[in-house]
């Protein structure tokens, strides 16, 4: 039950694929993790709300076989602890700086001995989990990412890979671009460079690299460049993207009926 369906295939050397909800809706996220994905990636970092409006999303993925991440907004324990307790199985922190700091985000996690987090996980109760079972197996479950944006978090890529326990080395390409003095521009040559060797250079310590893009062309690519925990993208944009093709399918349809 607490296996880490995330962590087996990226041990596997297996891709994990991913989407996103960046609304705290029950129904989008049921929806999405419907898809068949292999995590959920839940963000509180760049949206309004919070544990209390995610509530029930990382539970619904879990009676779904669906790993729920979630991304707090810093590096804060008690952020951390939080997204756990409601039943994250994945703990994803942005703005990791160096091996210090991604030793800390290990701590926030995990329990004692490895770790400092509190124990008192609620999510258990929904669904009828004894704490017996779940606590000797959580930290072993806890898939842990930490997110390299900064030019700091760029040089110390190798050193915060080599961190015992940090599962995945994420890419963060508009932070990257903000960093590199390019804001706005993840296409330009020395983002694209950065991007494209990151998975070697945490390569070197075993551990795989991640990055969020939108849709399966640059998923593609993403996956080719050696990235293998990848976020495809969410539902909404891929349901717009999808509705306005339709349409504009539809309305040429309808056009060349009529015209006859």
């Amino acid at each position: 039950m607490f296996e880490n369906k995330v962590k087996q295939l990226l041990a596997a050397g297996k891709p994990a694929w991913g989407g996103a909800v960046i609304d705290p809706s029950l129904l989008v996220a049921k929806l999405t993790v419907g898809t068949g994905i292999d995590f959920l990636w839940i963000d509180t970092e760049h949206v309004p709300f919070g544990t209390e409006s995610v509530a029930m999303i990382p539970v619904i993925c879990r009676m779904a076989g669906c790993v729920p991440v979630m991304r707090v907004a810093g590096l804060d324990s008690n952020l951390i602890k939080k997204a756990l307790d409601i039943g994250a199985s994945g703990i994803m922190v942005p703005q990791i700086n160096n091996a210090e700091e991604a030793r800390k985000v290990v701590q926030y996690a995990k329990y004692p001995p490895q770790g400092s987090r509190g124990v008192s996980p609620t999510w258990t109760l929904y669904m009828d989990i004894p704490w017996g079972d779940y606590l000797p197996r959580a930290n072993a479950e806890t898939l842990v990412i930490v997110q390299v944006e900064s030019l700091e978090g760029i040089r110390n890529a190798e050193a915060i890979a080599e961190v015992e326990d940090v599962d995945v080395v994420f890419a963060g390409p508009a932070d990257i671009a903000a960093s590199l003095n390019c804001i706005g521009n993840t296409d330009h040559p020395s983002v694209r460079k950065v991007v494209e060797e990151l998975p070697q250079r945490v390569g070197k310590a075993g551990k795989p690299s991640g990055i969020s893009v939108g849709g399966a062309a640059d998923s593609k690519k993403a996956f080719d460049q050696g990235y293998r925990f990848i976020n495809i993208g969410h539902i909404l944009s891929q349901g717009t993207i999808g509705l306005t093709s339709s349409l504009k399918e539809l309305r040429q349809y309808a056009e060349n009926v009529l015209s006859t």
